[in-house]
């Protein structure tokens, strides 16, 4: 866990492992996210693998964001992150993805990919200061509207 002052220096920022009690305020998030969100019994499922980290961000008590990531050998997958609209550009995301690039570390991780809409500027913008390139694209990959995702991968130094 960490625990850092935001900029307002008013509450502190923790990143904690979730909880199944996180579920609820998660989905909130989730639904204000994203235009094809993931389903309560989808975190469910991945919550419960060896091989998936998911990490909550609070700010005081509240759970301001979140990210689930899934590590297979020398390589790490970032499947879903996302911040409470309130809560953007606070950098409560850069401290998500700064944890998560620790735990790439701490477990001999040495690349993680992503995929992202190319109508998502916001995030692309924040994946390319971490180091992101874009690597290729999933034509028509979400199934809402056929949108192409942009796979994009960080090499761990």
């Amino acid at each position: 866990m960490t625990d850092e002052r935001t900029g307002s220096g008013e509450q502190s920022l923790s990143i904690e492992p979730f909880r199944h009690s996180d579920l609820d305020e998660m989905m909130e998030i989730e639904n204000q996210s994203f235009p094809a969100p993931w389903t309560r019994n989808s975190y469910e499922q991945l919550a419960v693998q060896d091989d998936v980290d998911i990490w909550v961000a609070r700010l005081g008590r509240e759970l301001v964001g979140y990210m689930l990531f899934q590590r297979s050998g020398e390589d790490m997958e970032l499947h879903t992150f996302a911040v409470k609209p309130k809560h953007r550009r606070q950098g409560i995301g850069a401290k998500l993805l700064e944890h998560m690039c620790g735990e790439a570390r701490r477990k001999g991780v040495f690349r993680i990919h992503l995929k992202v809409r190319p109508s998502n500027s916001e995030a692309m913008g924040l994946y390319k200061k971490f180091g992101f390139k874009i690597i290729g694209i999933w034509h028509a990959y979400y199934h809402d509207n056929n949108e192409d995702a942009l796979v994009m991968r960080m090499e761990i130094i």
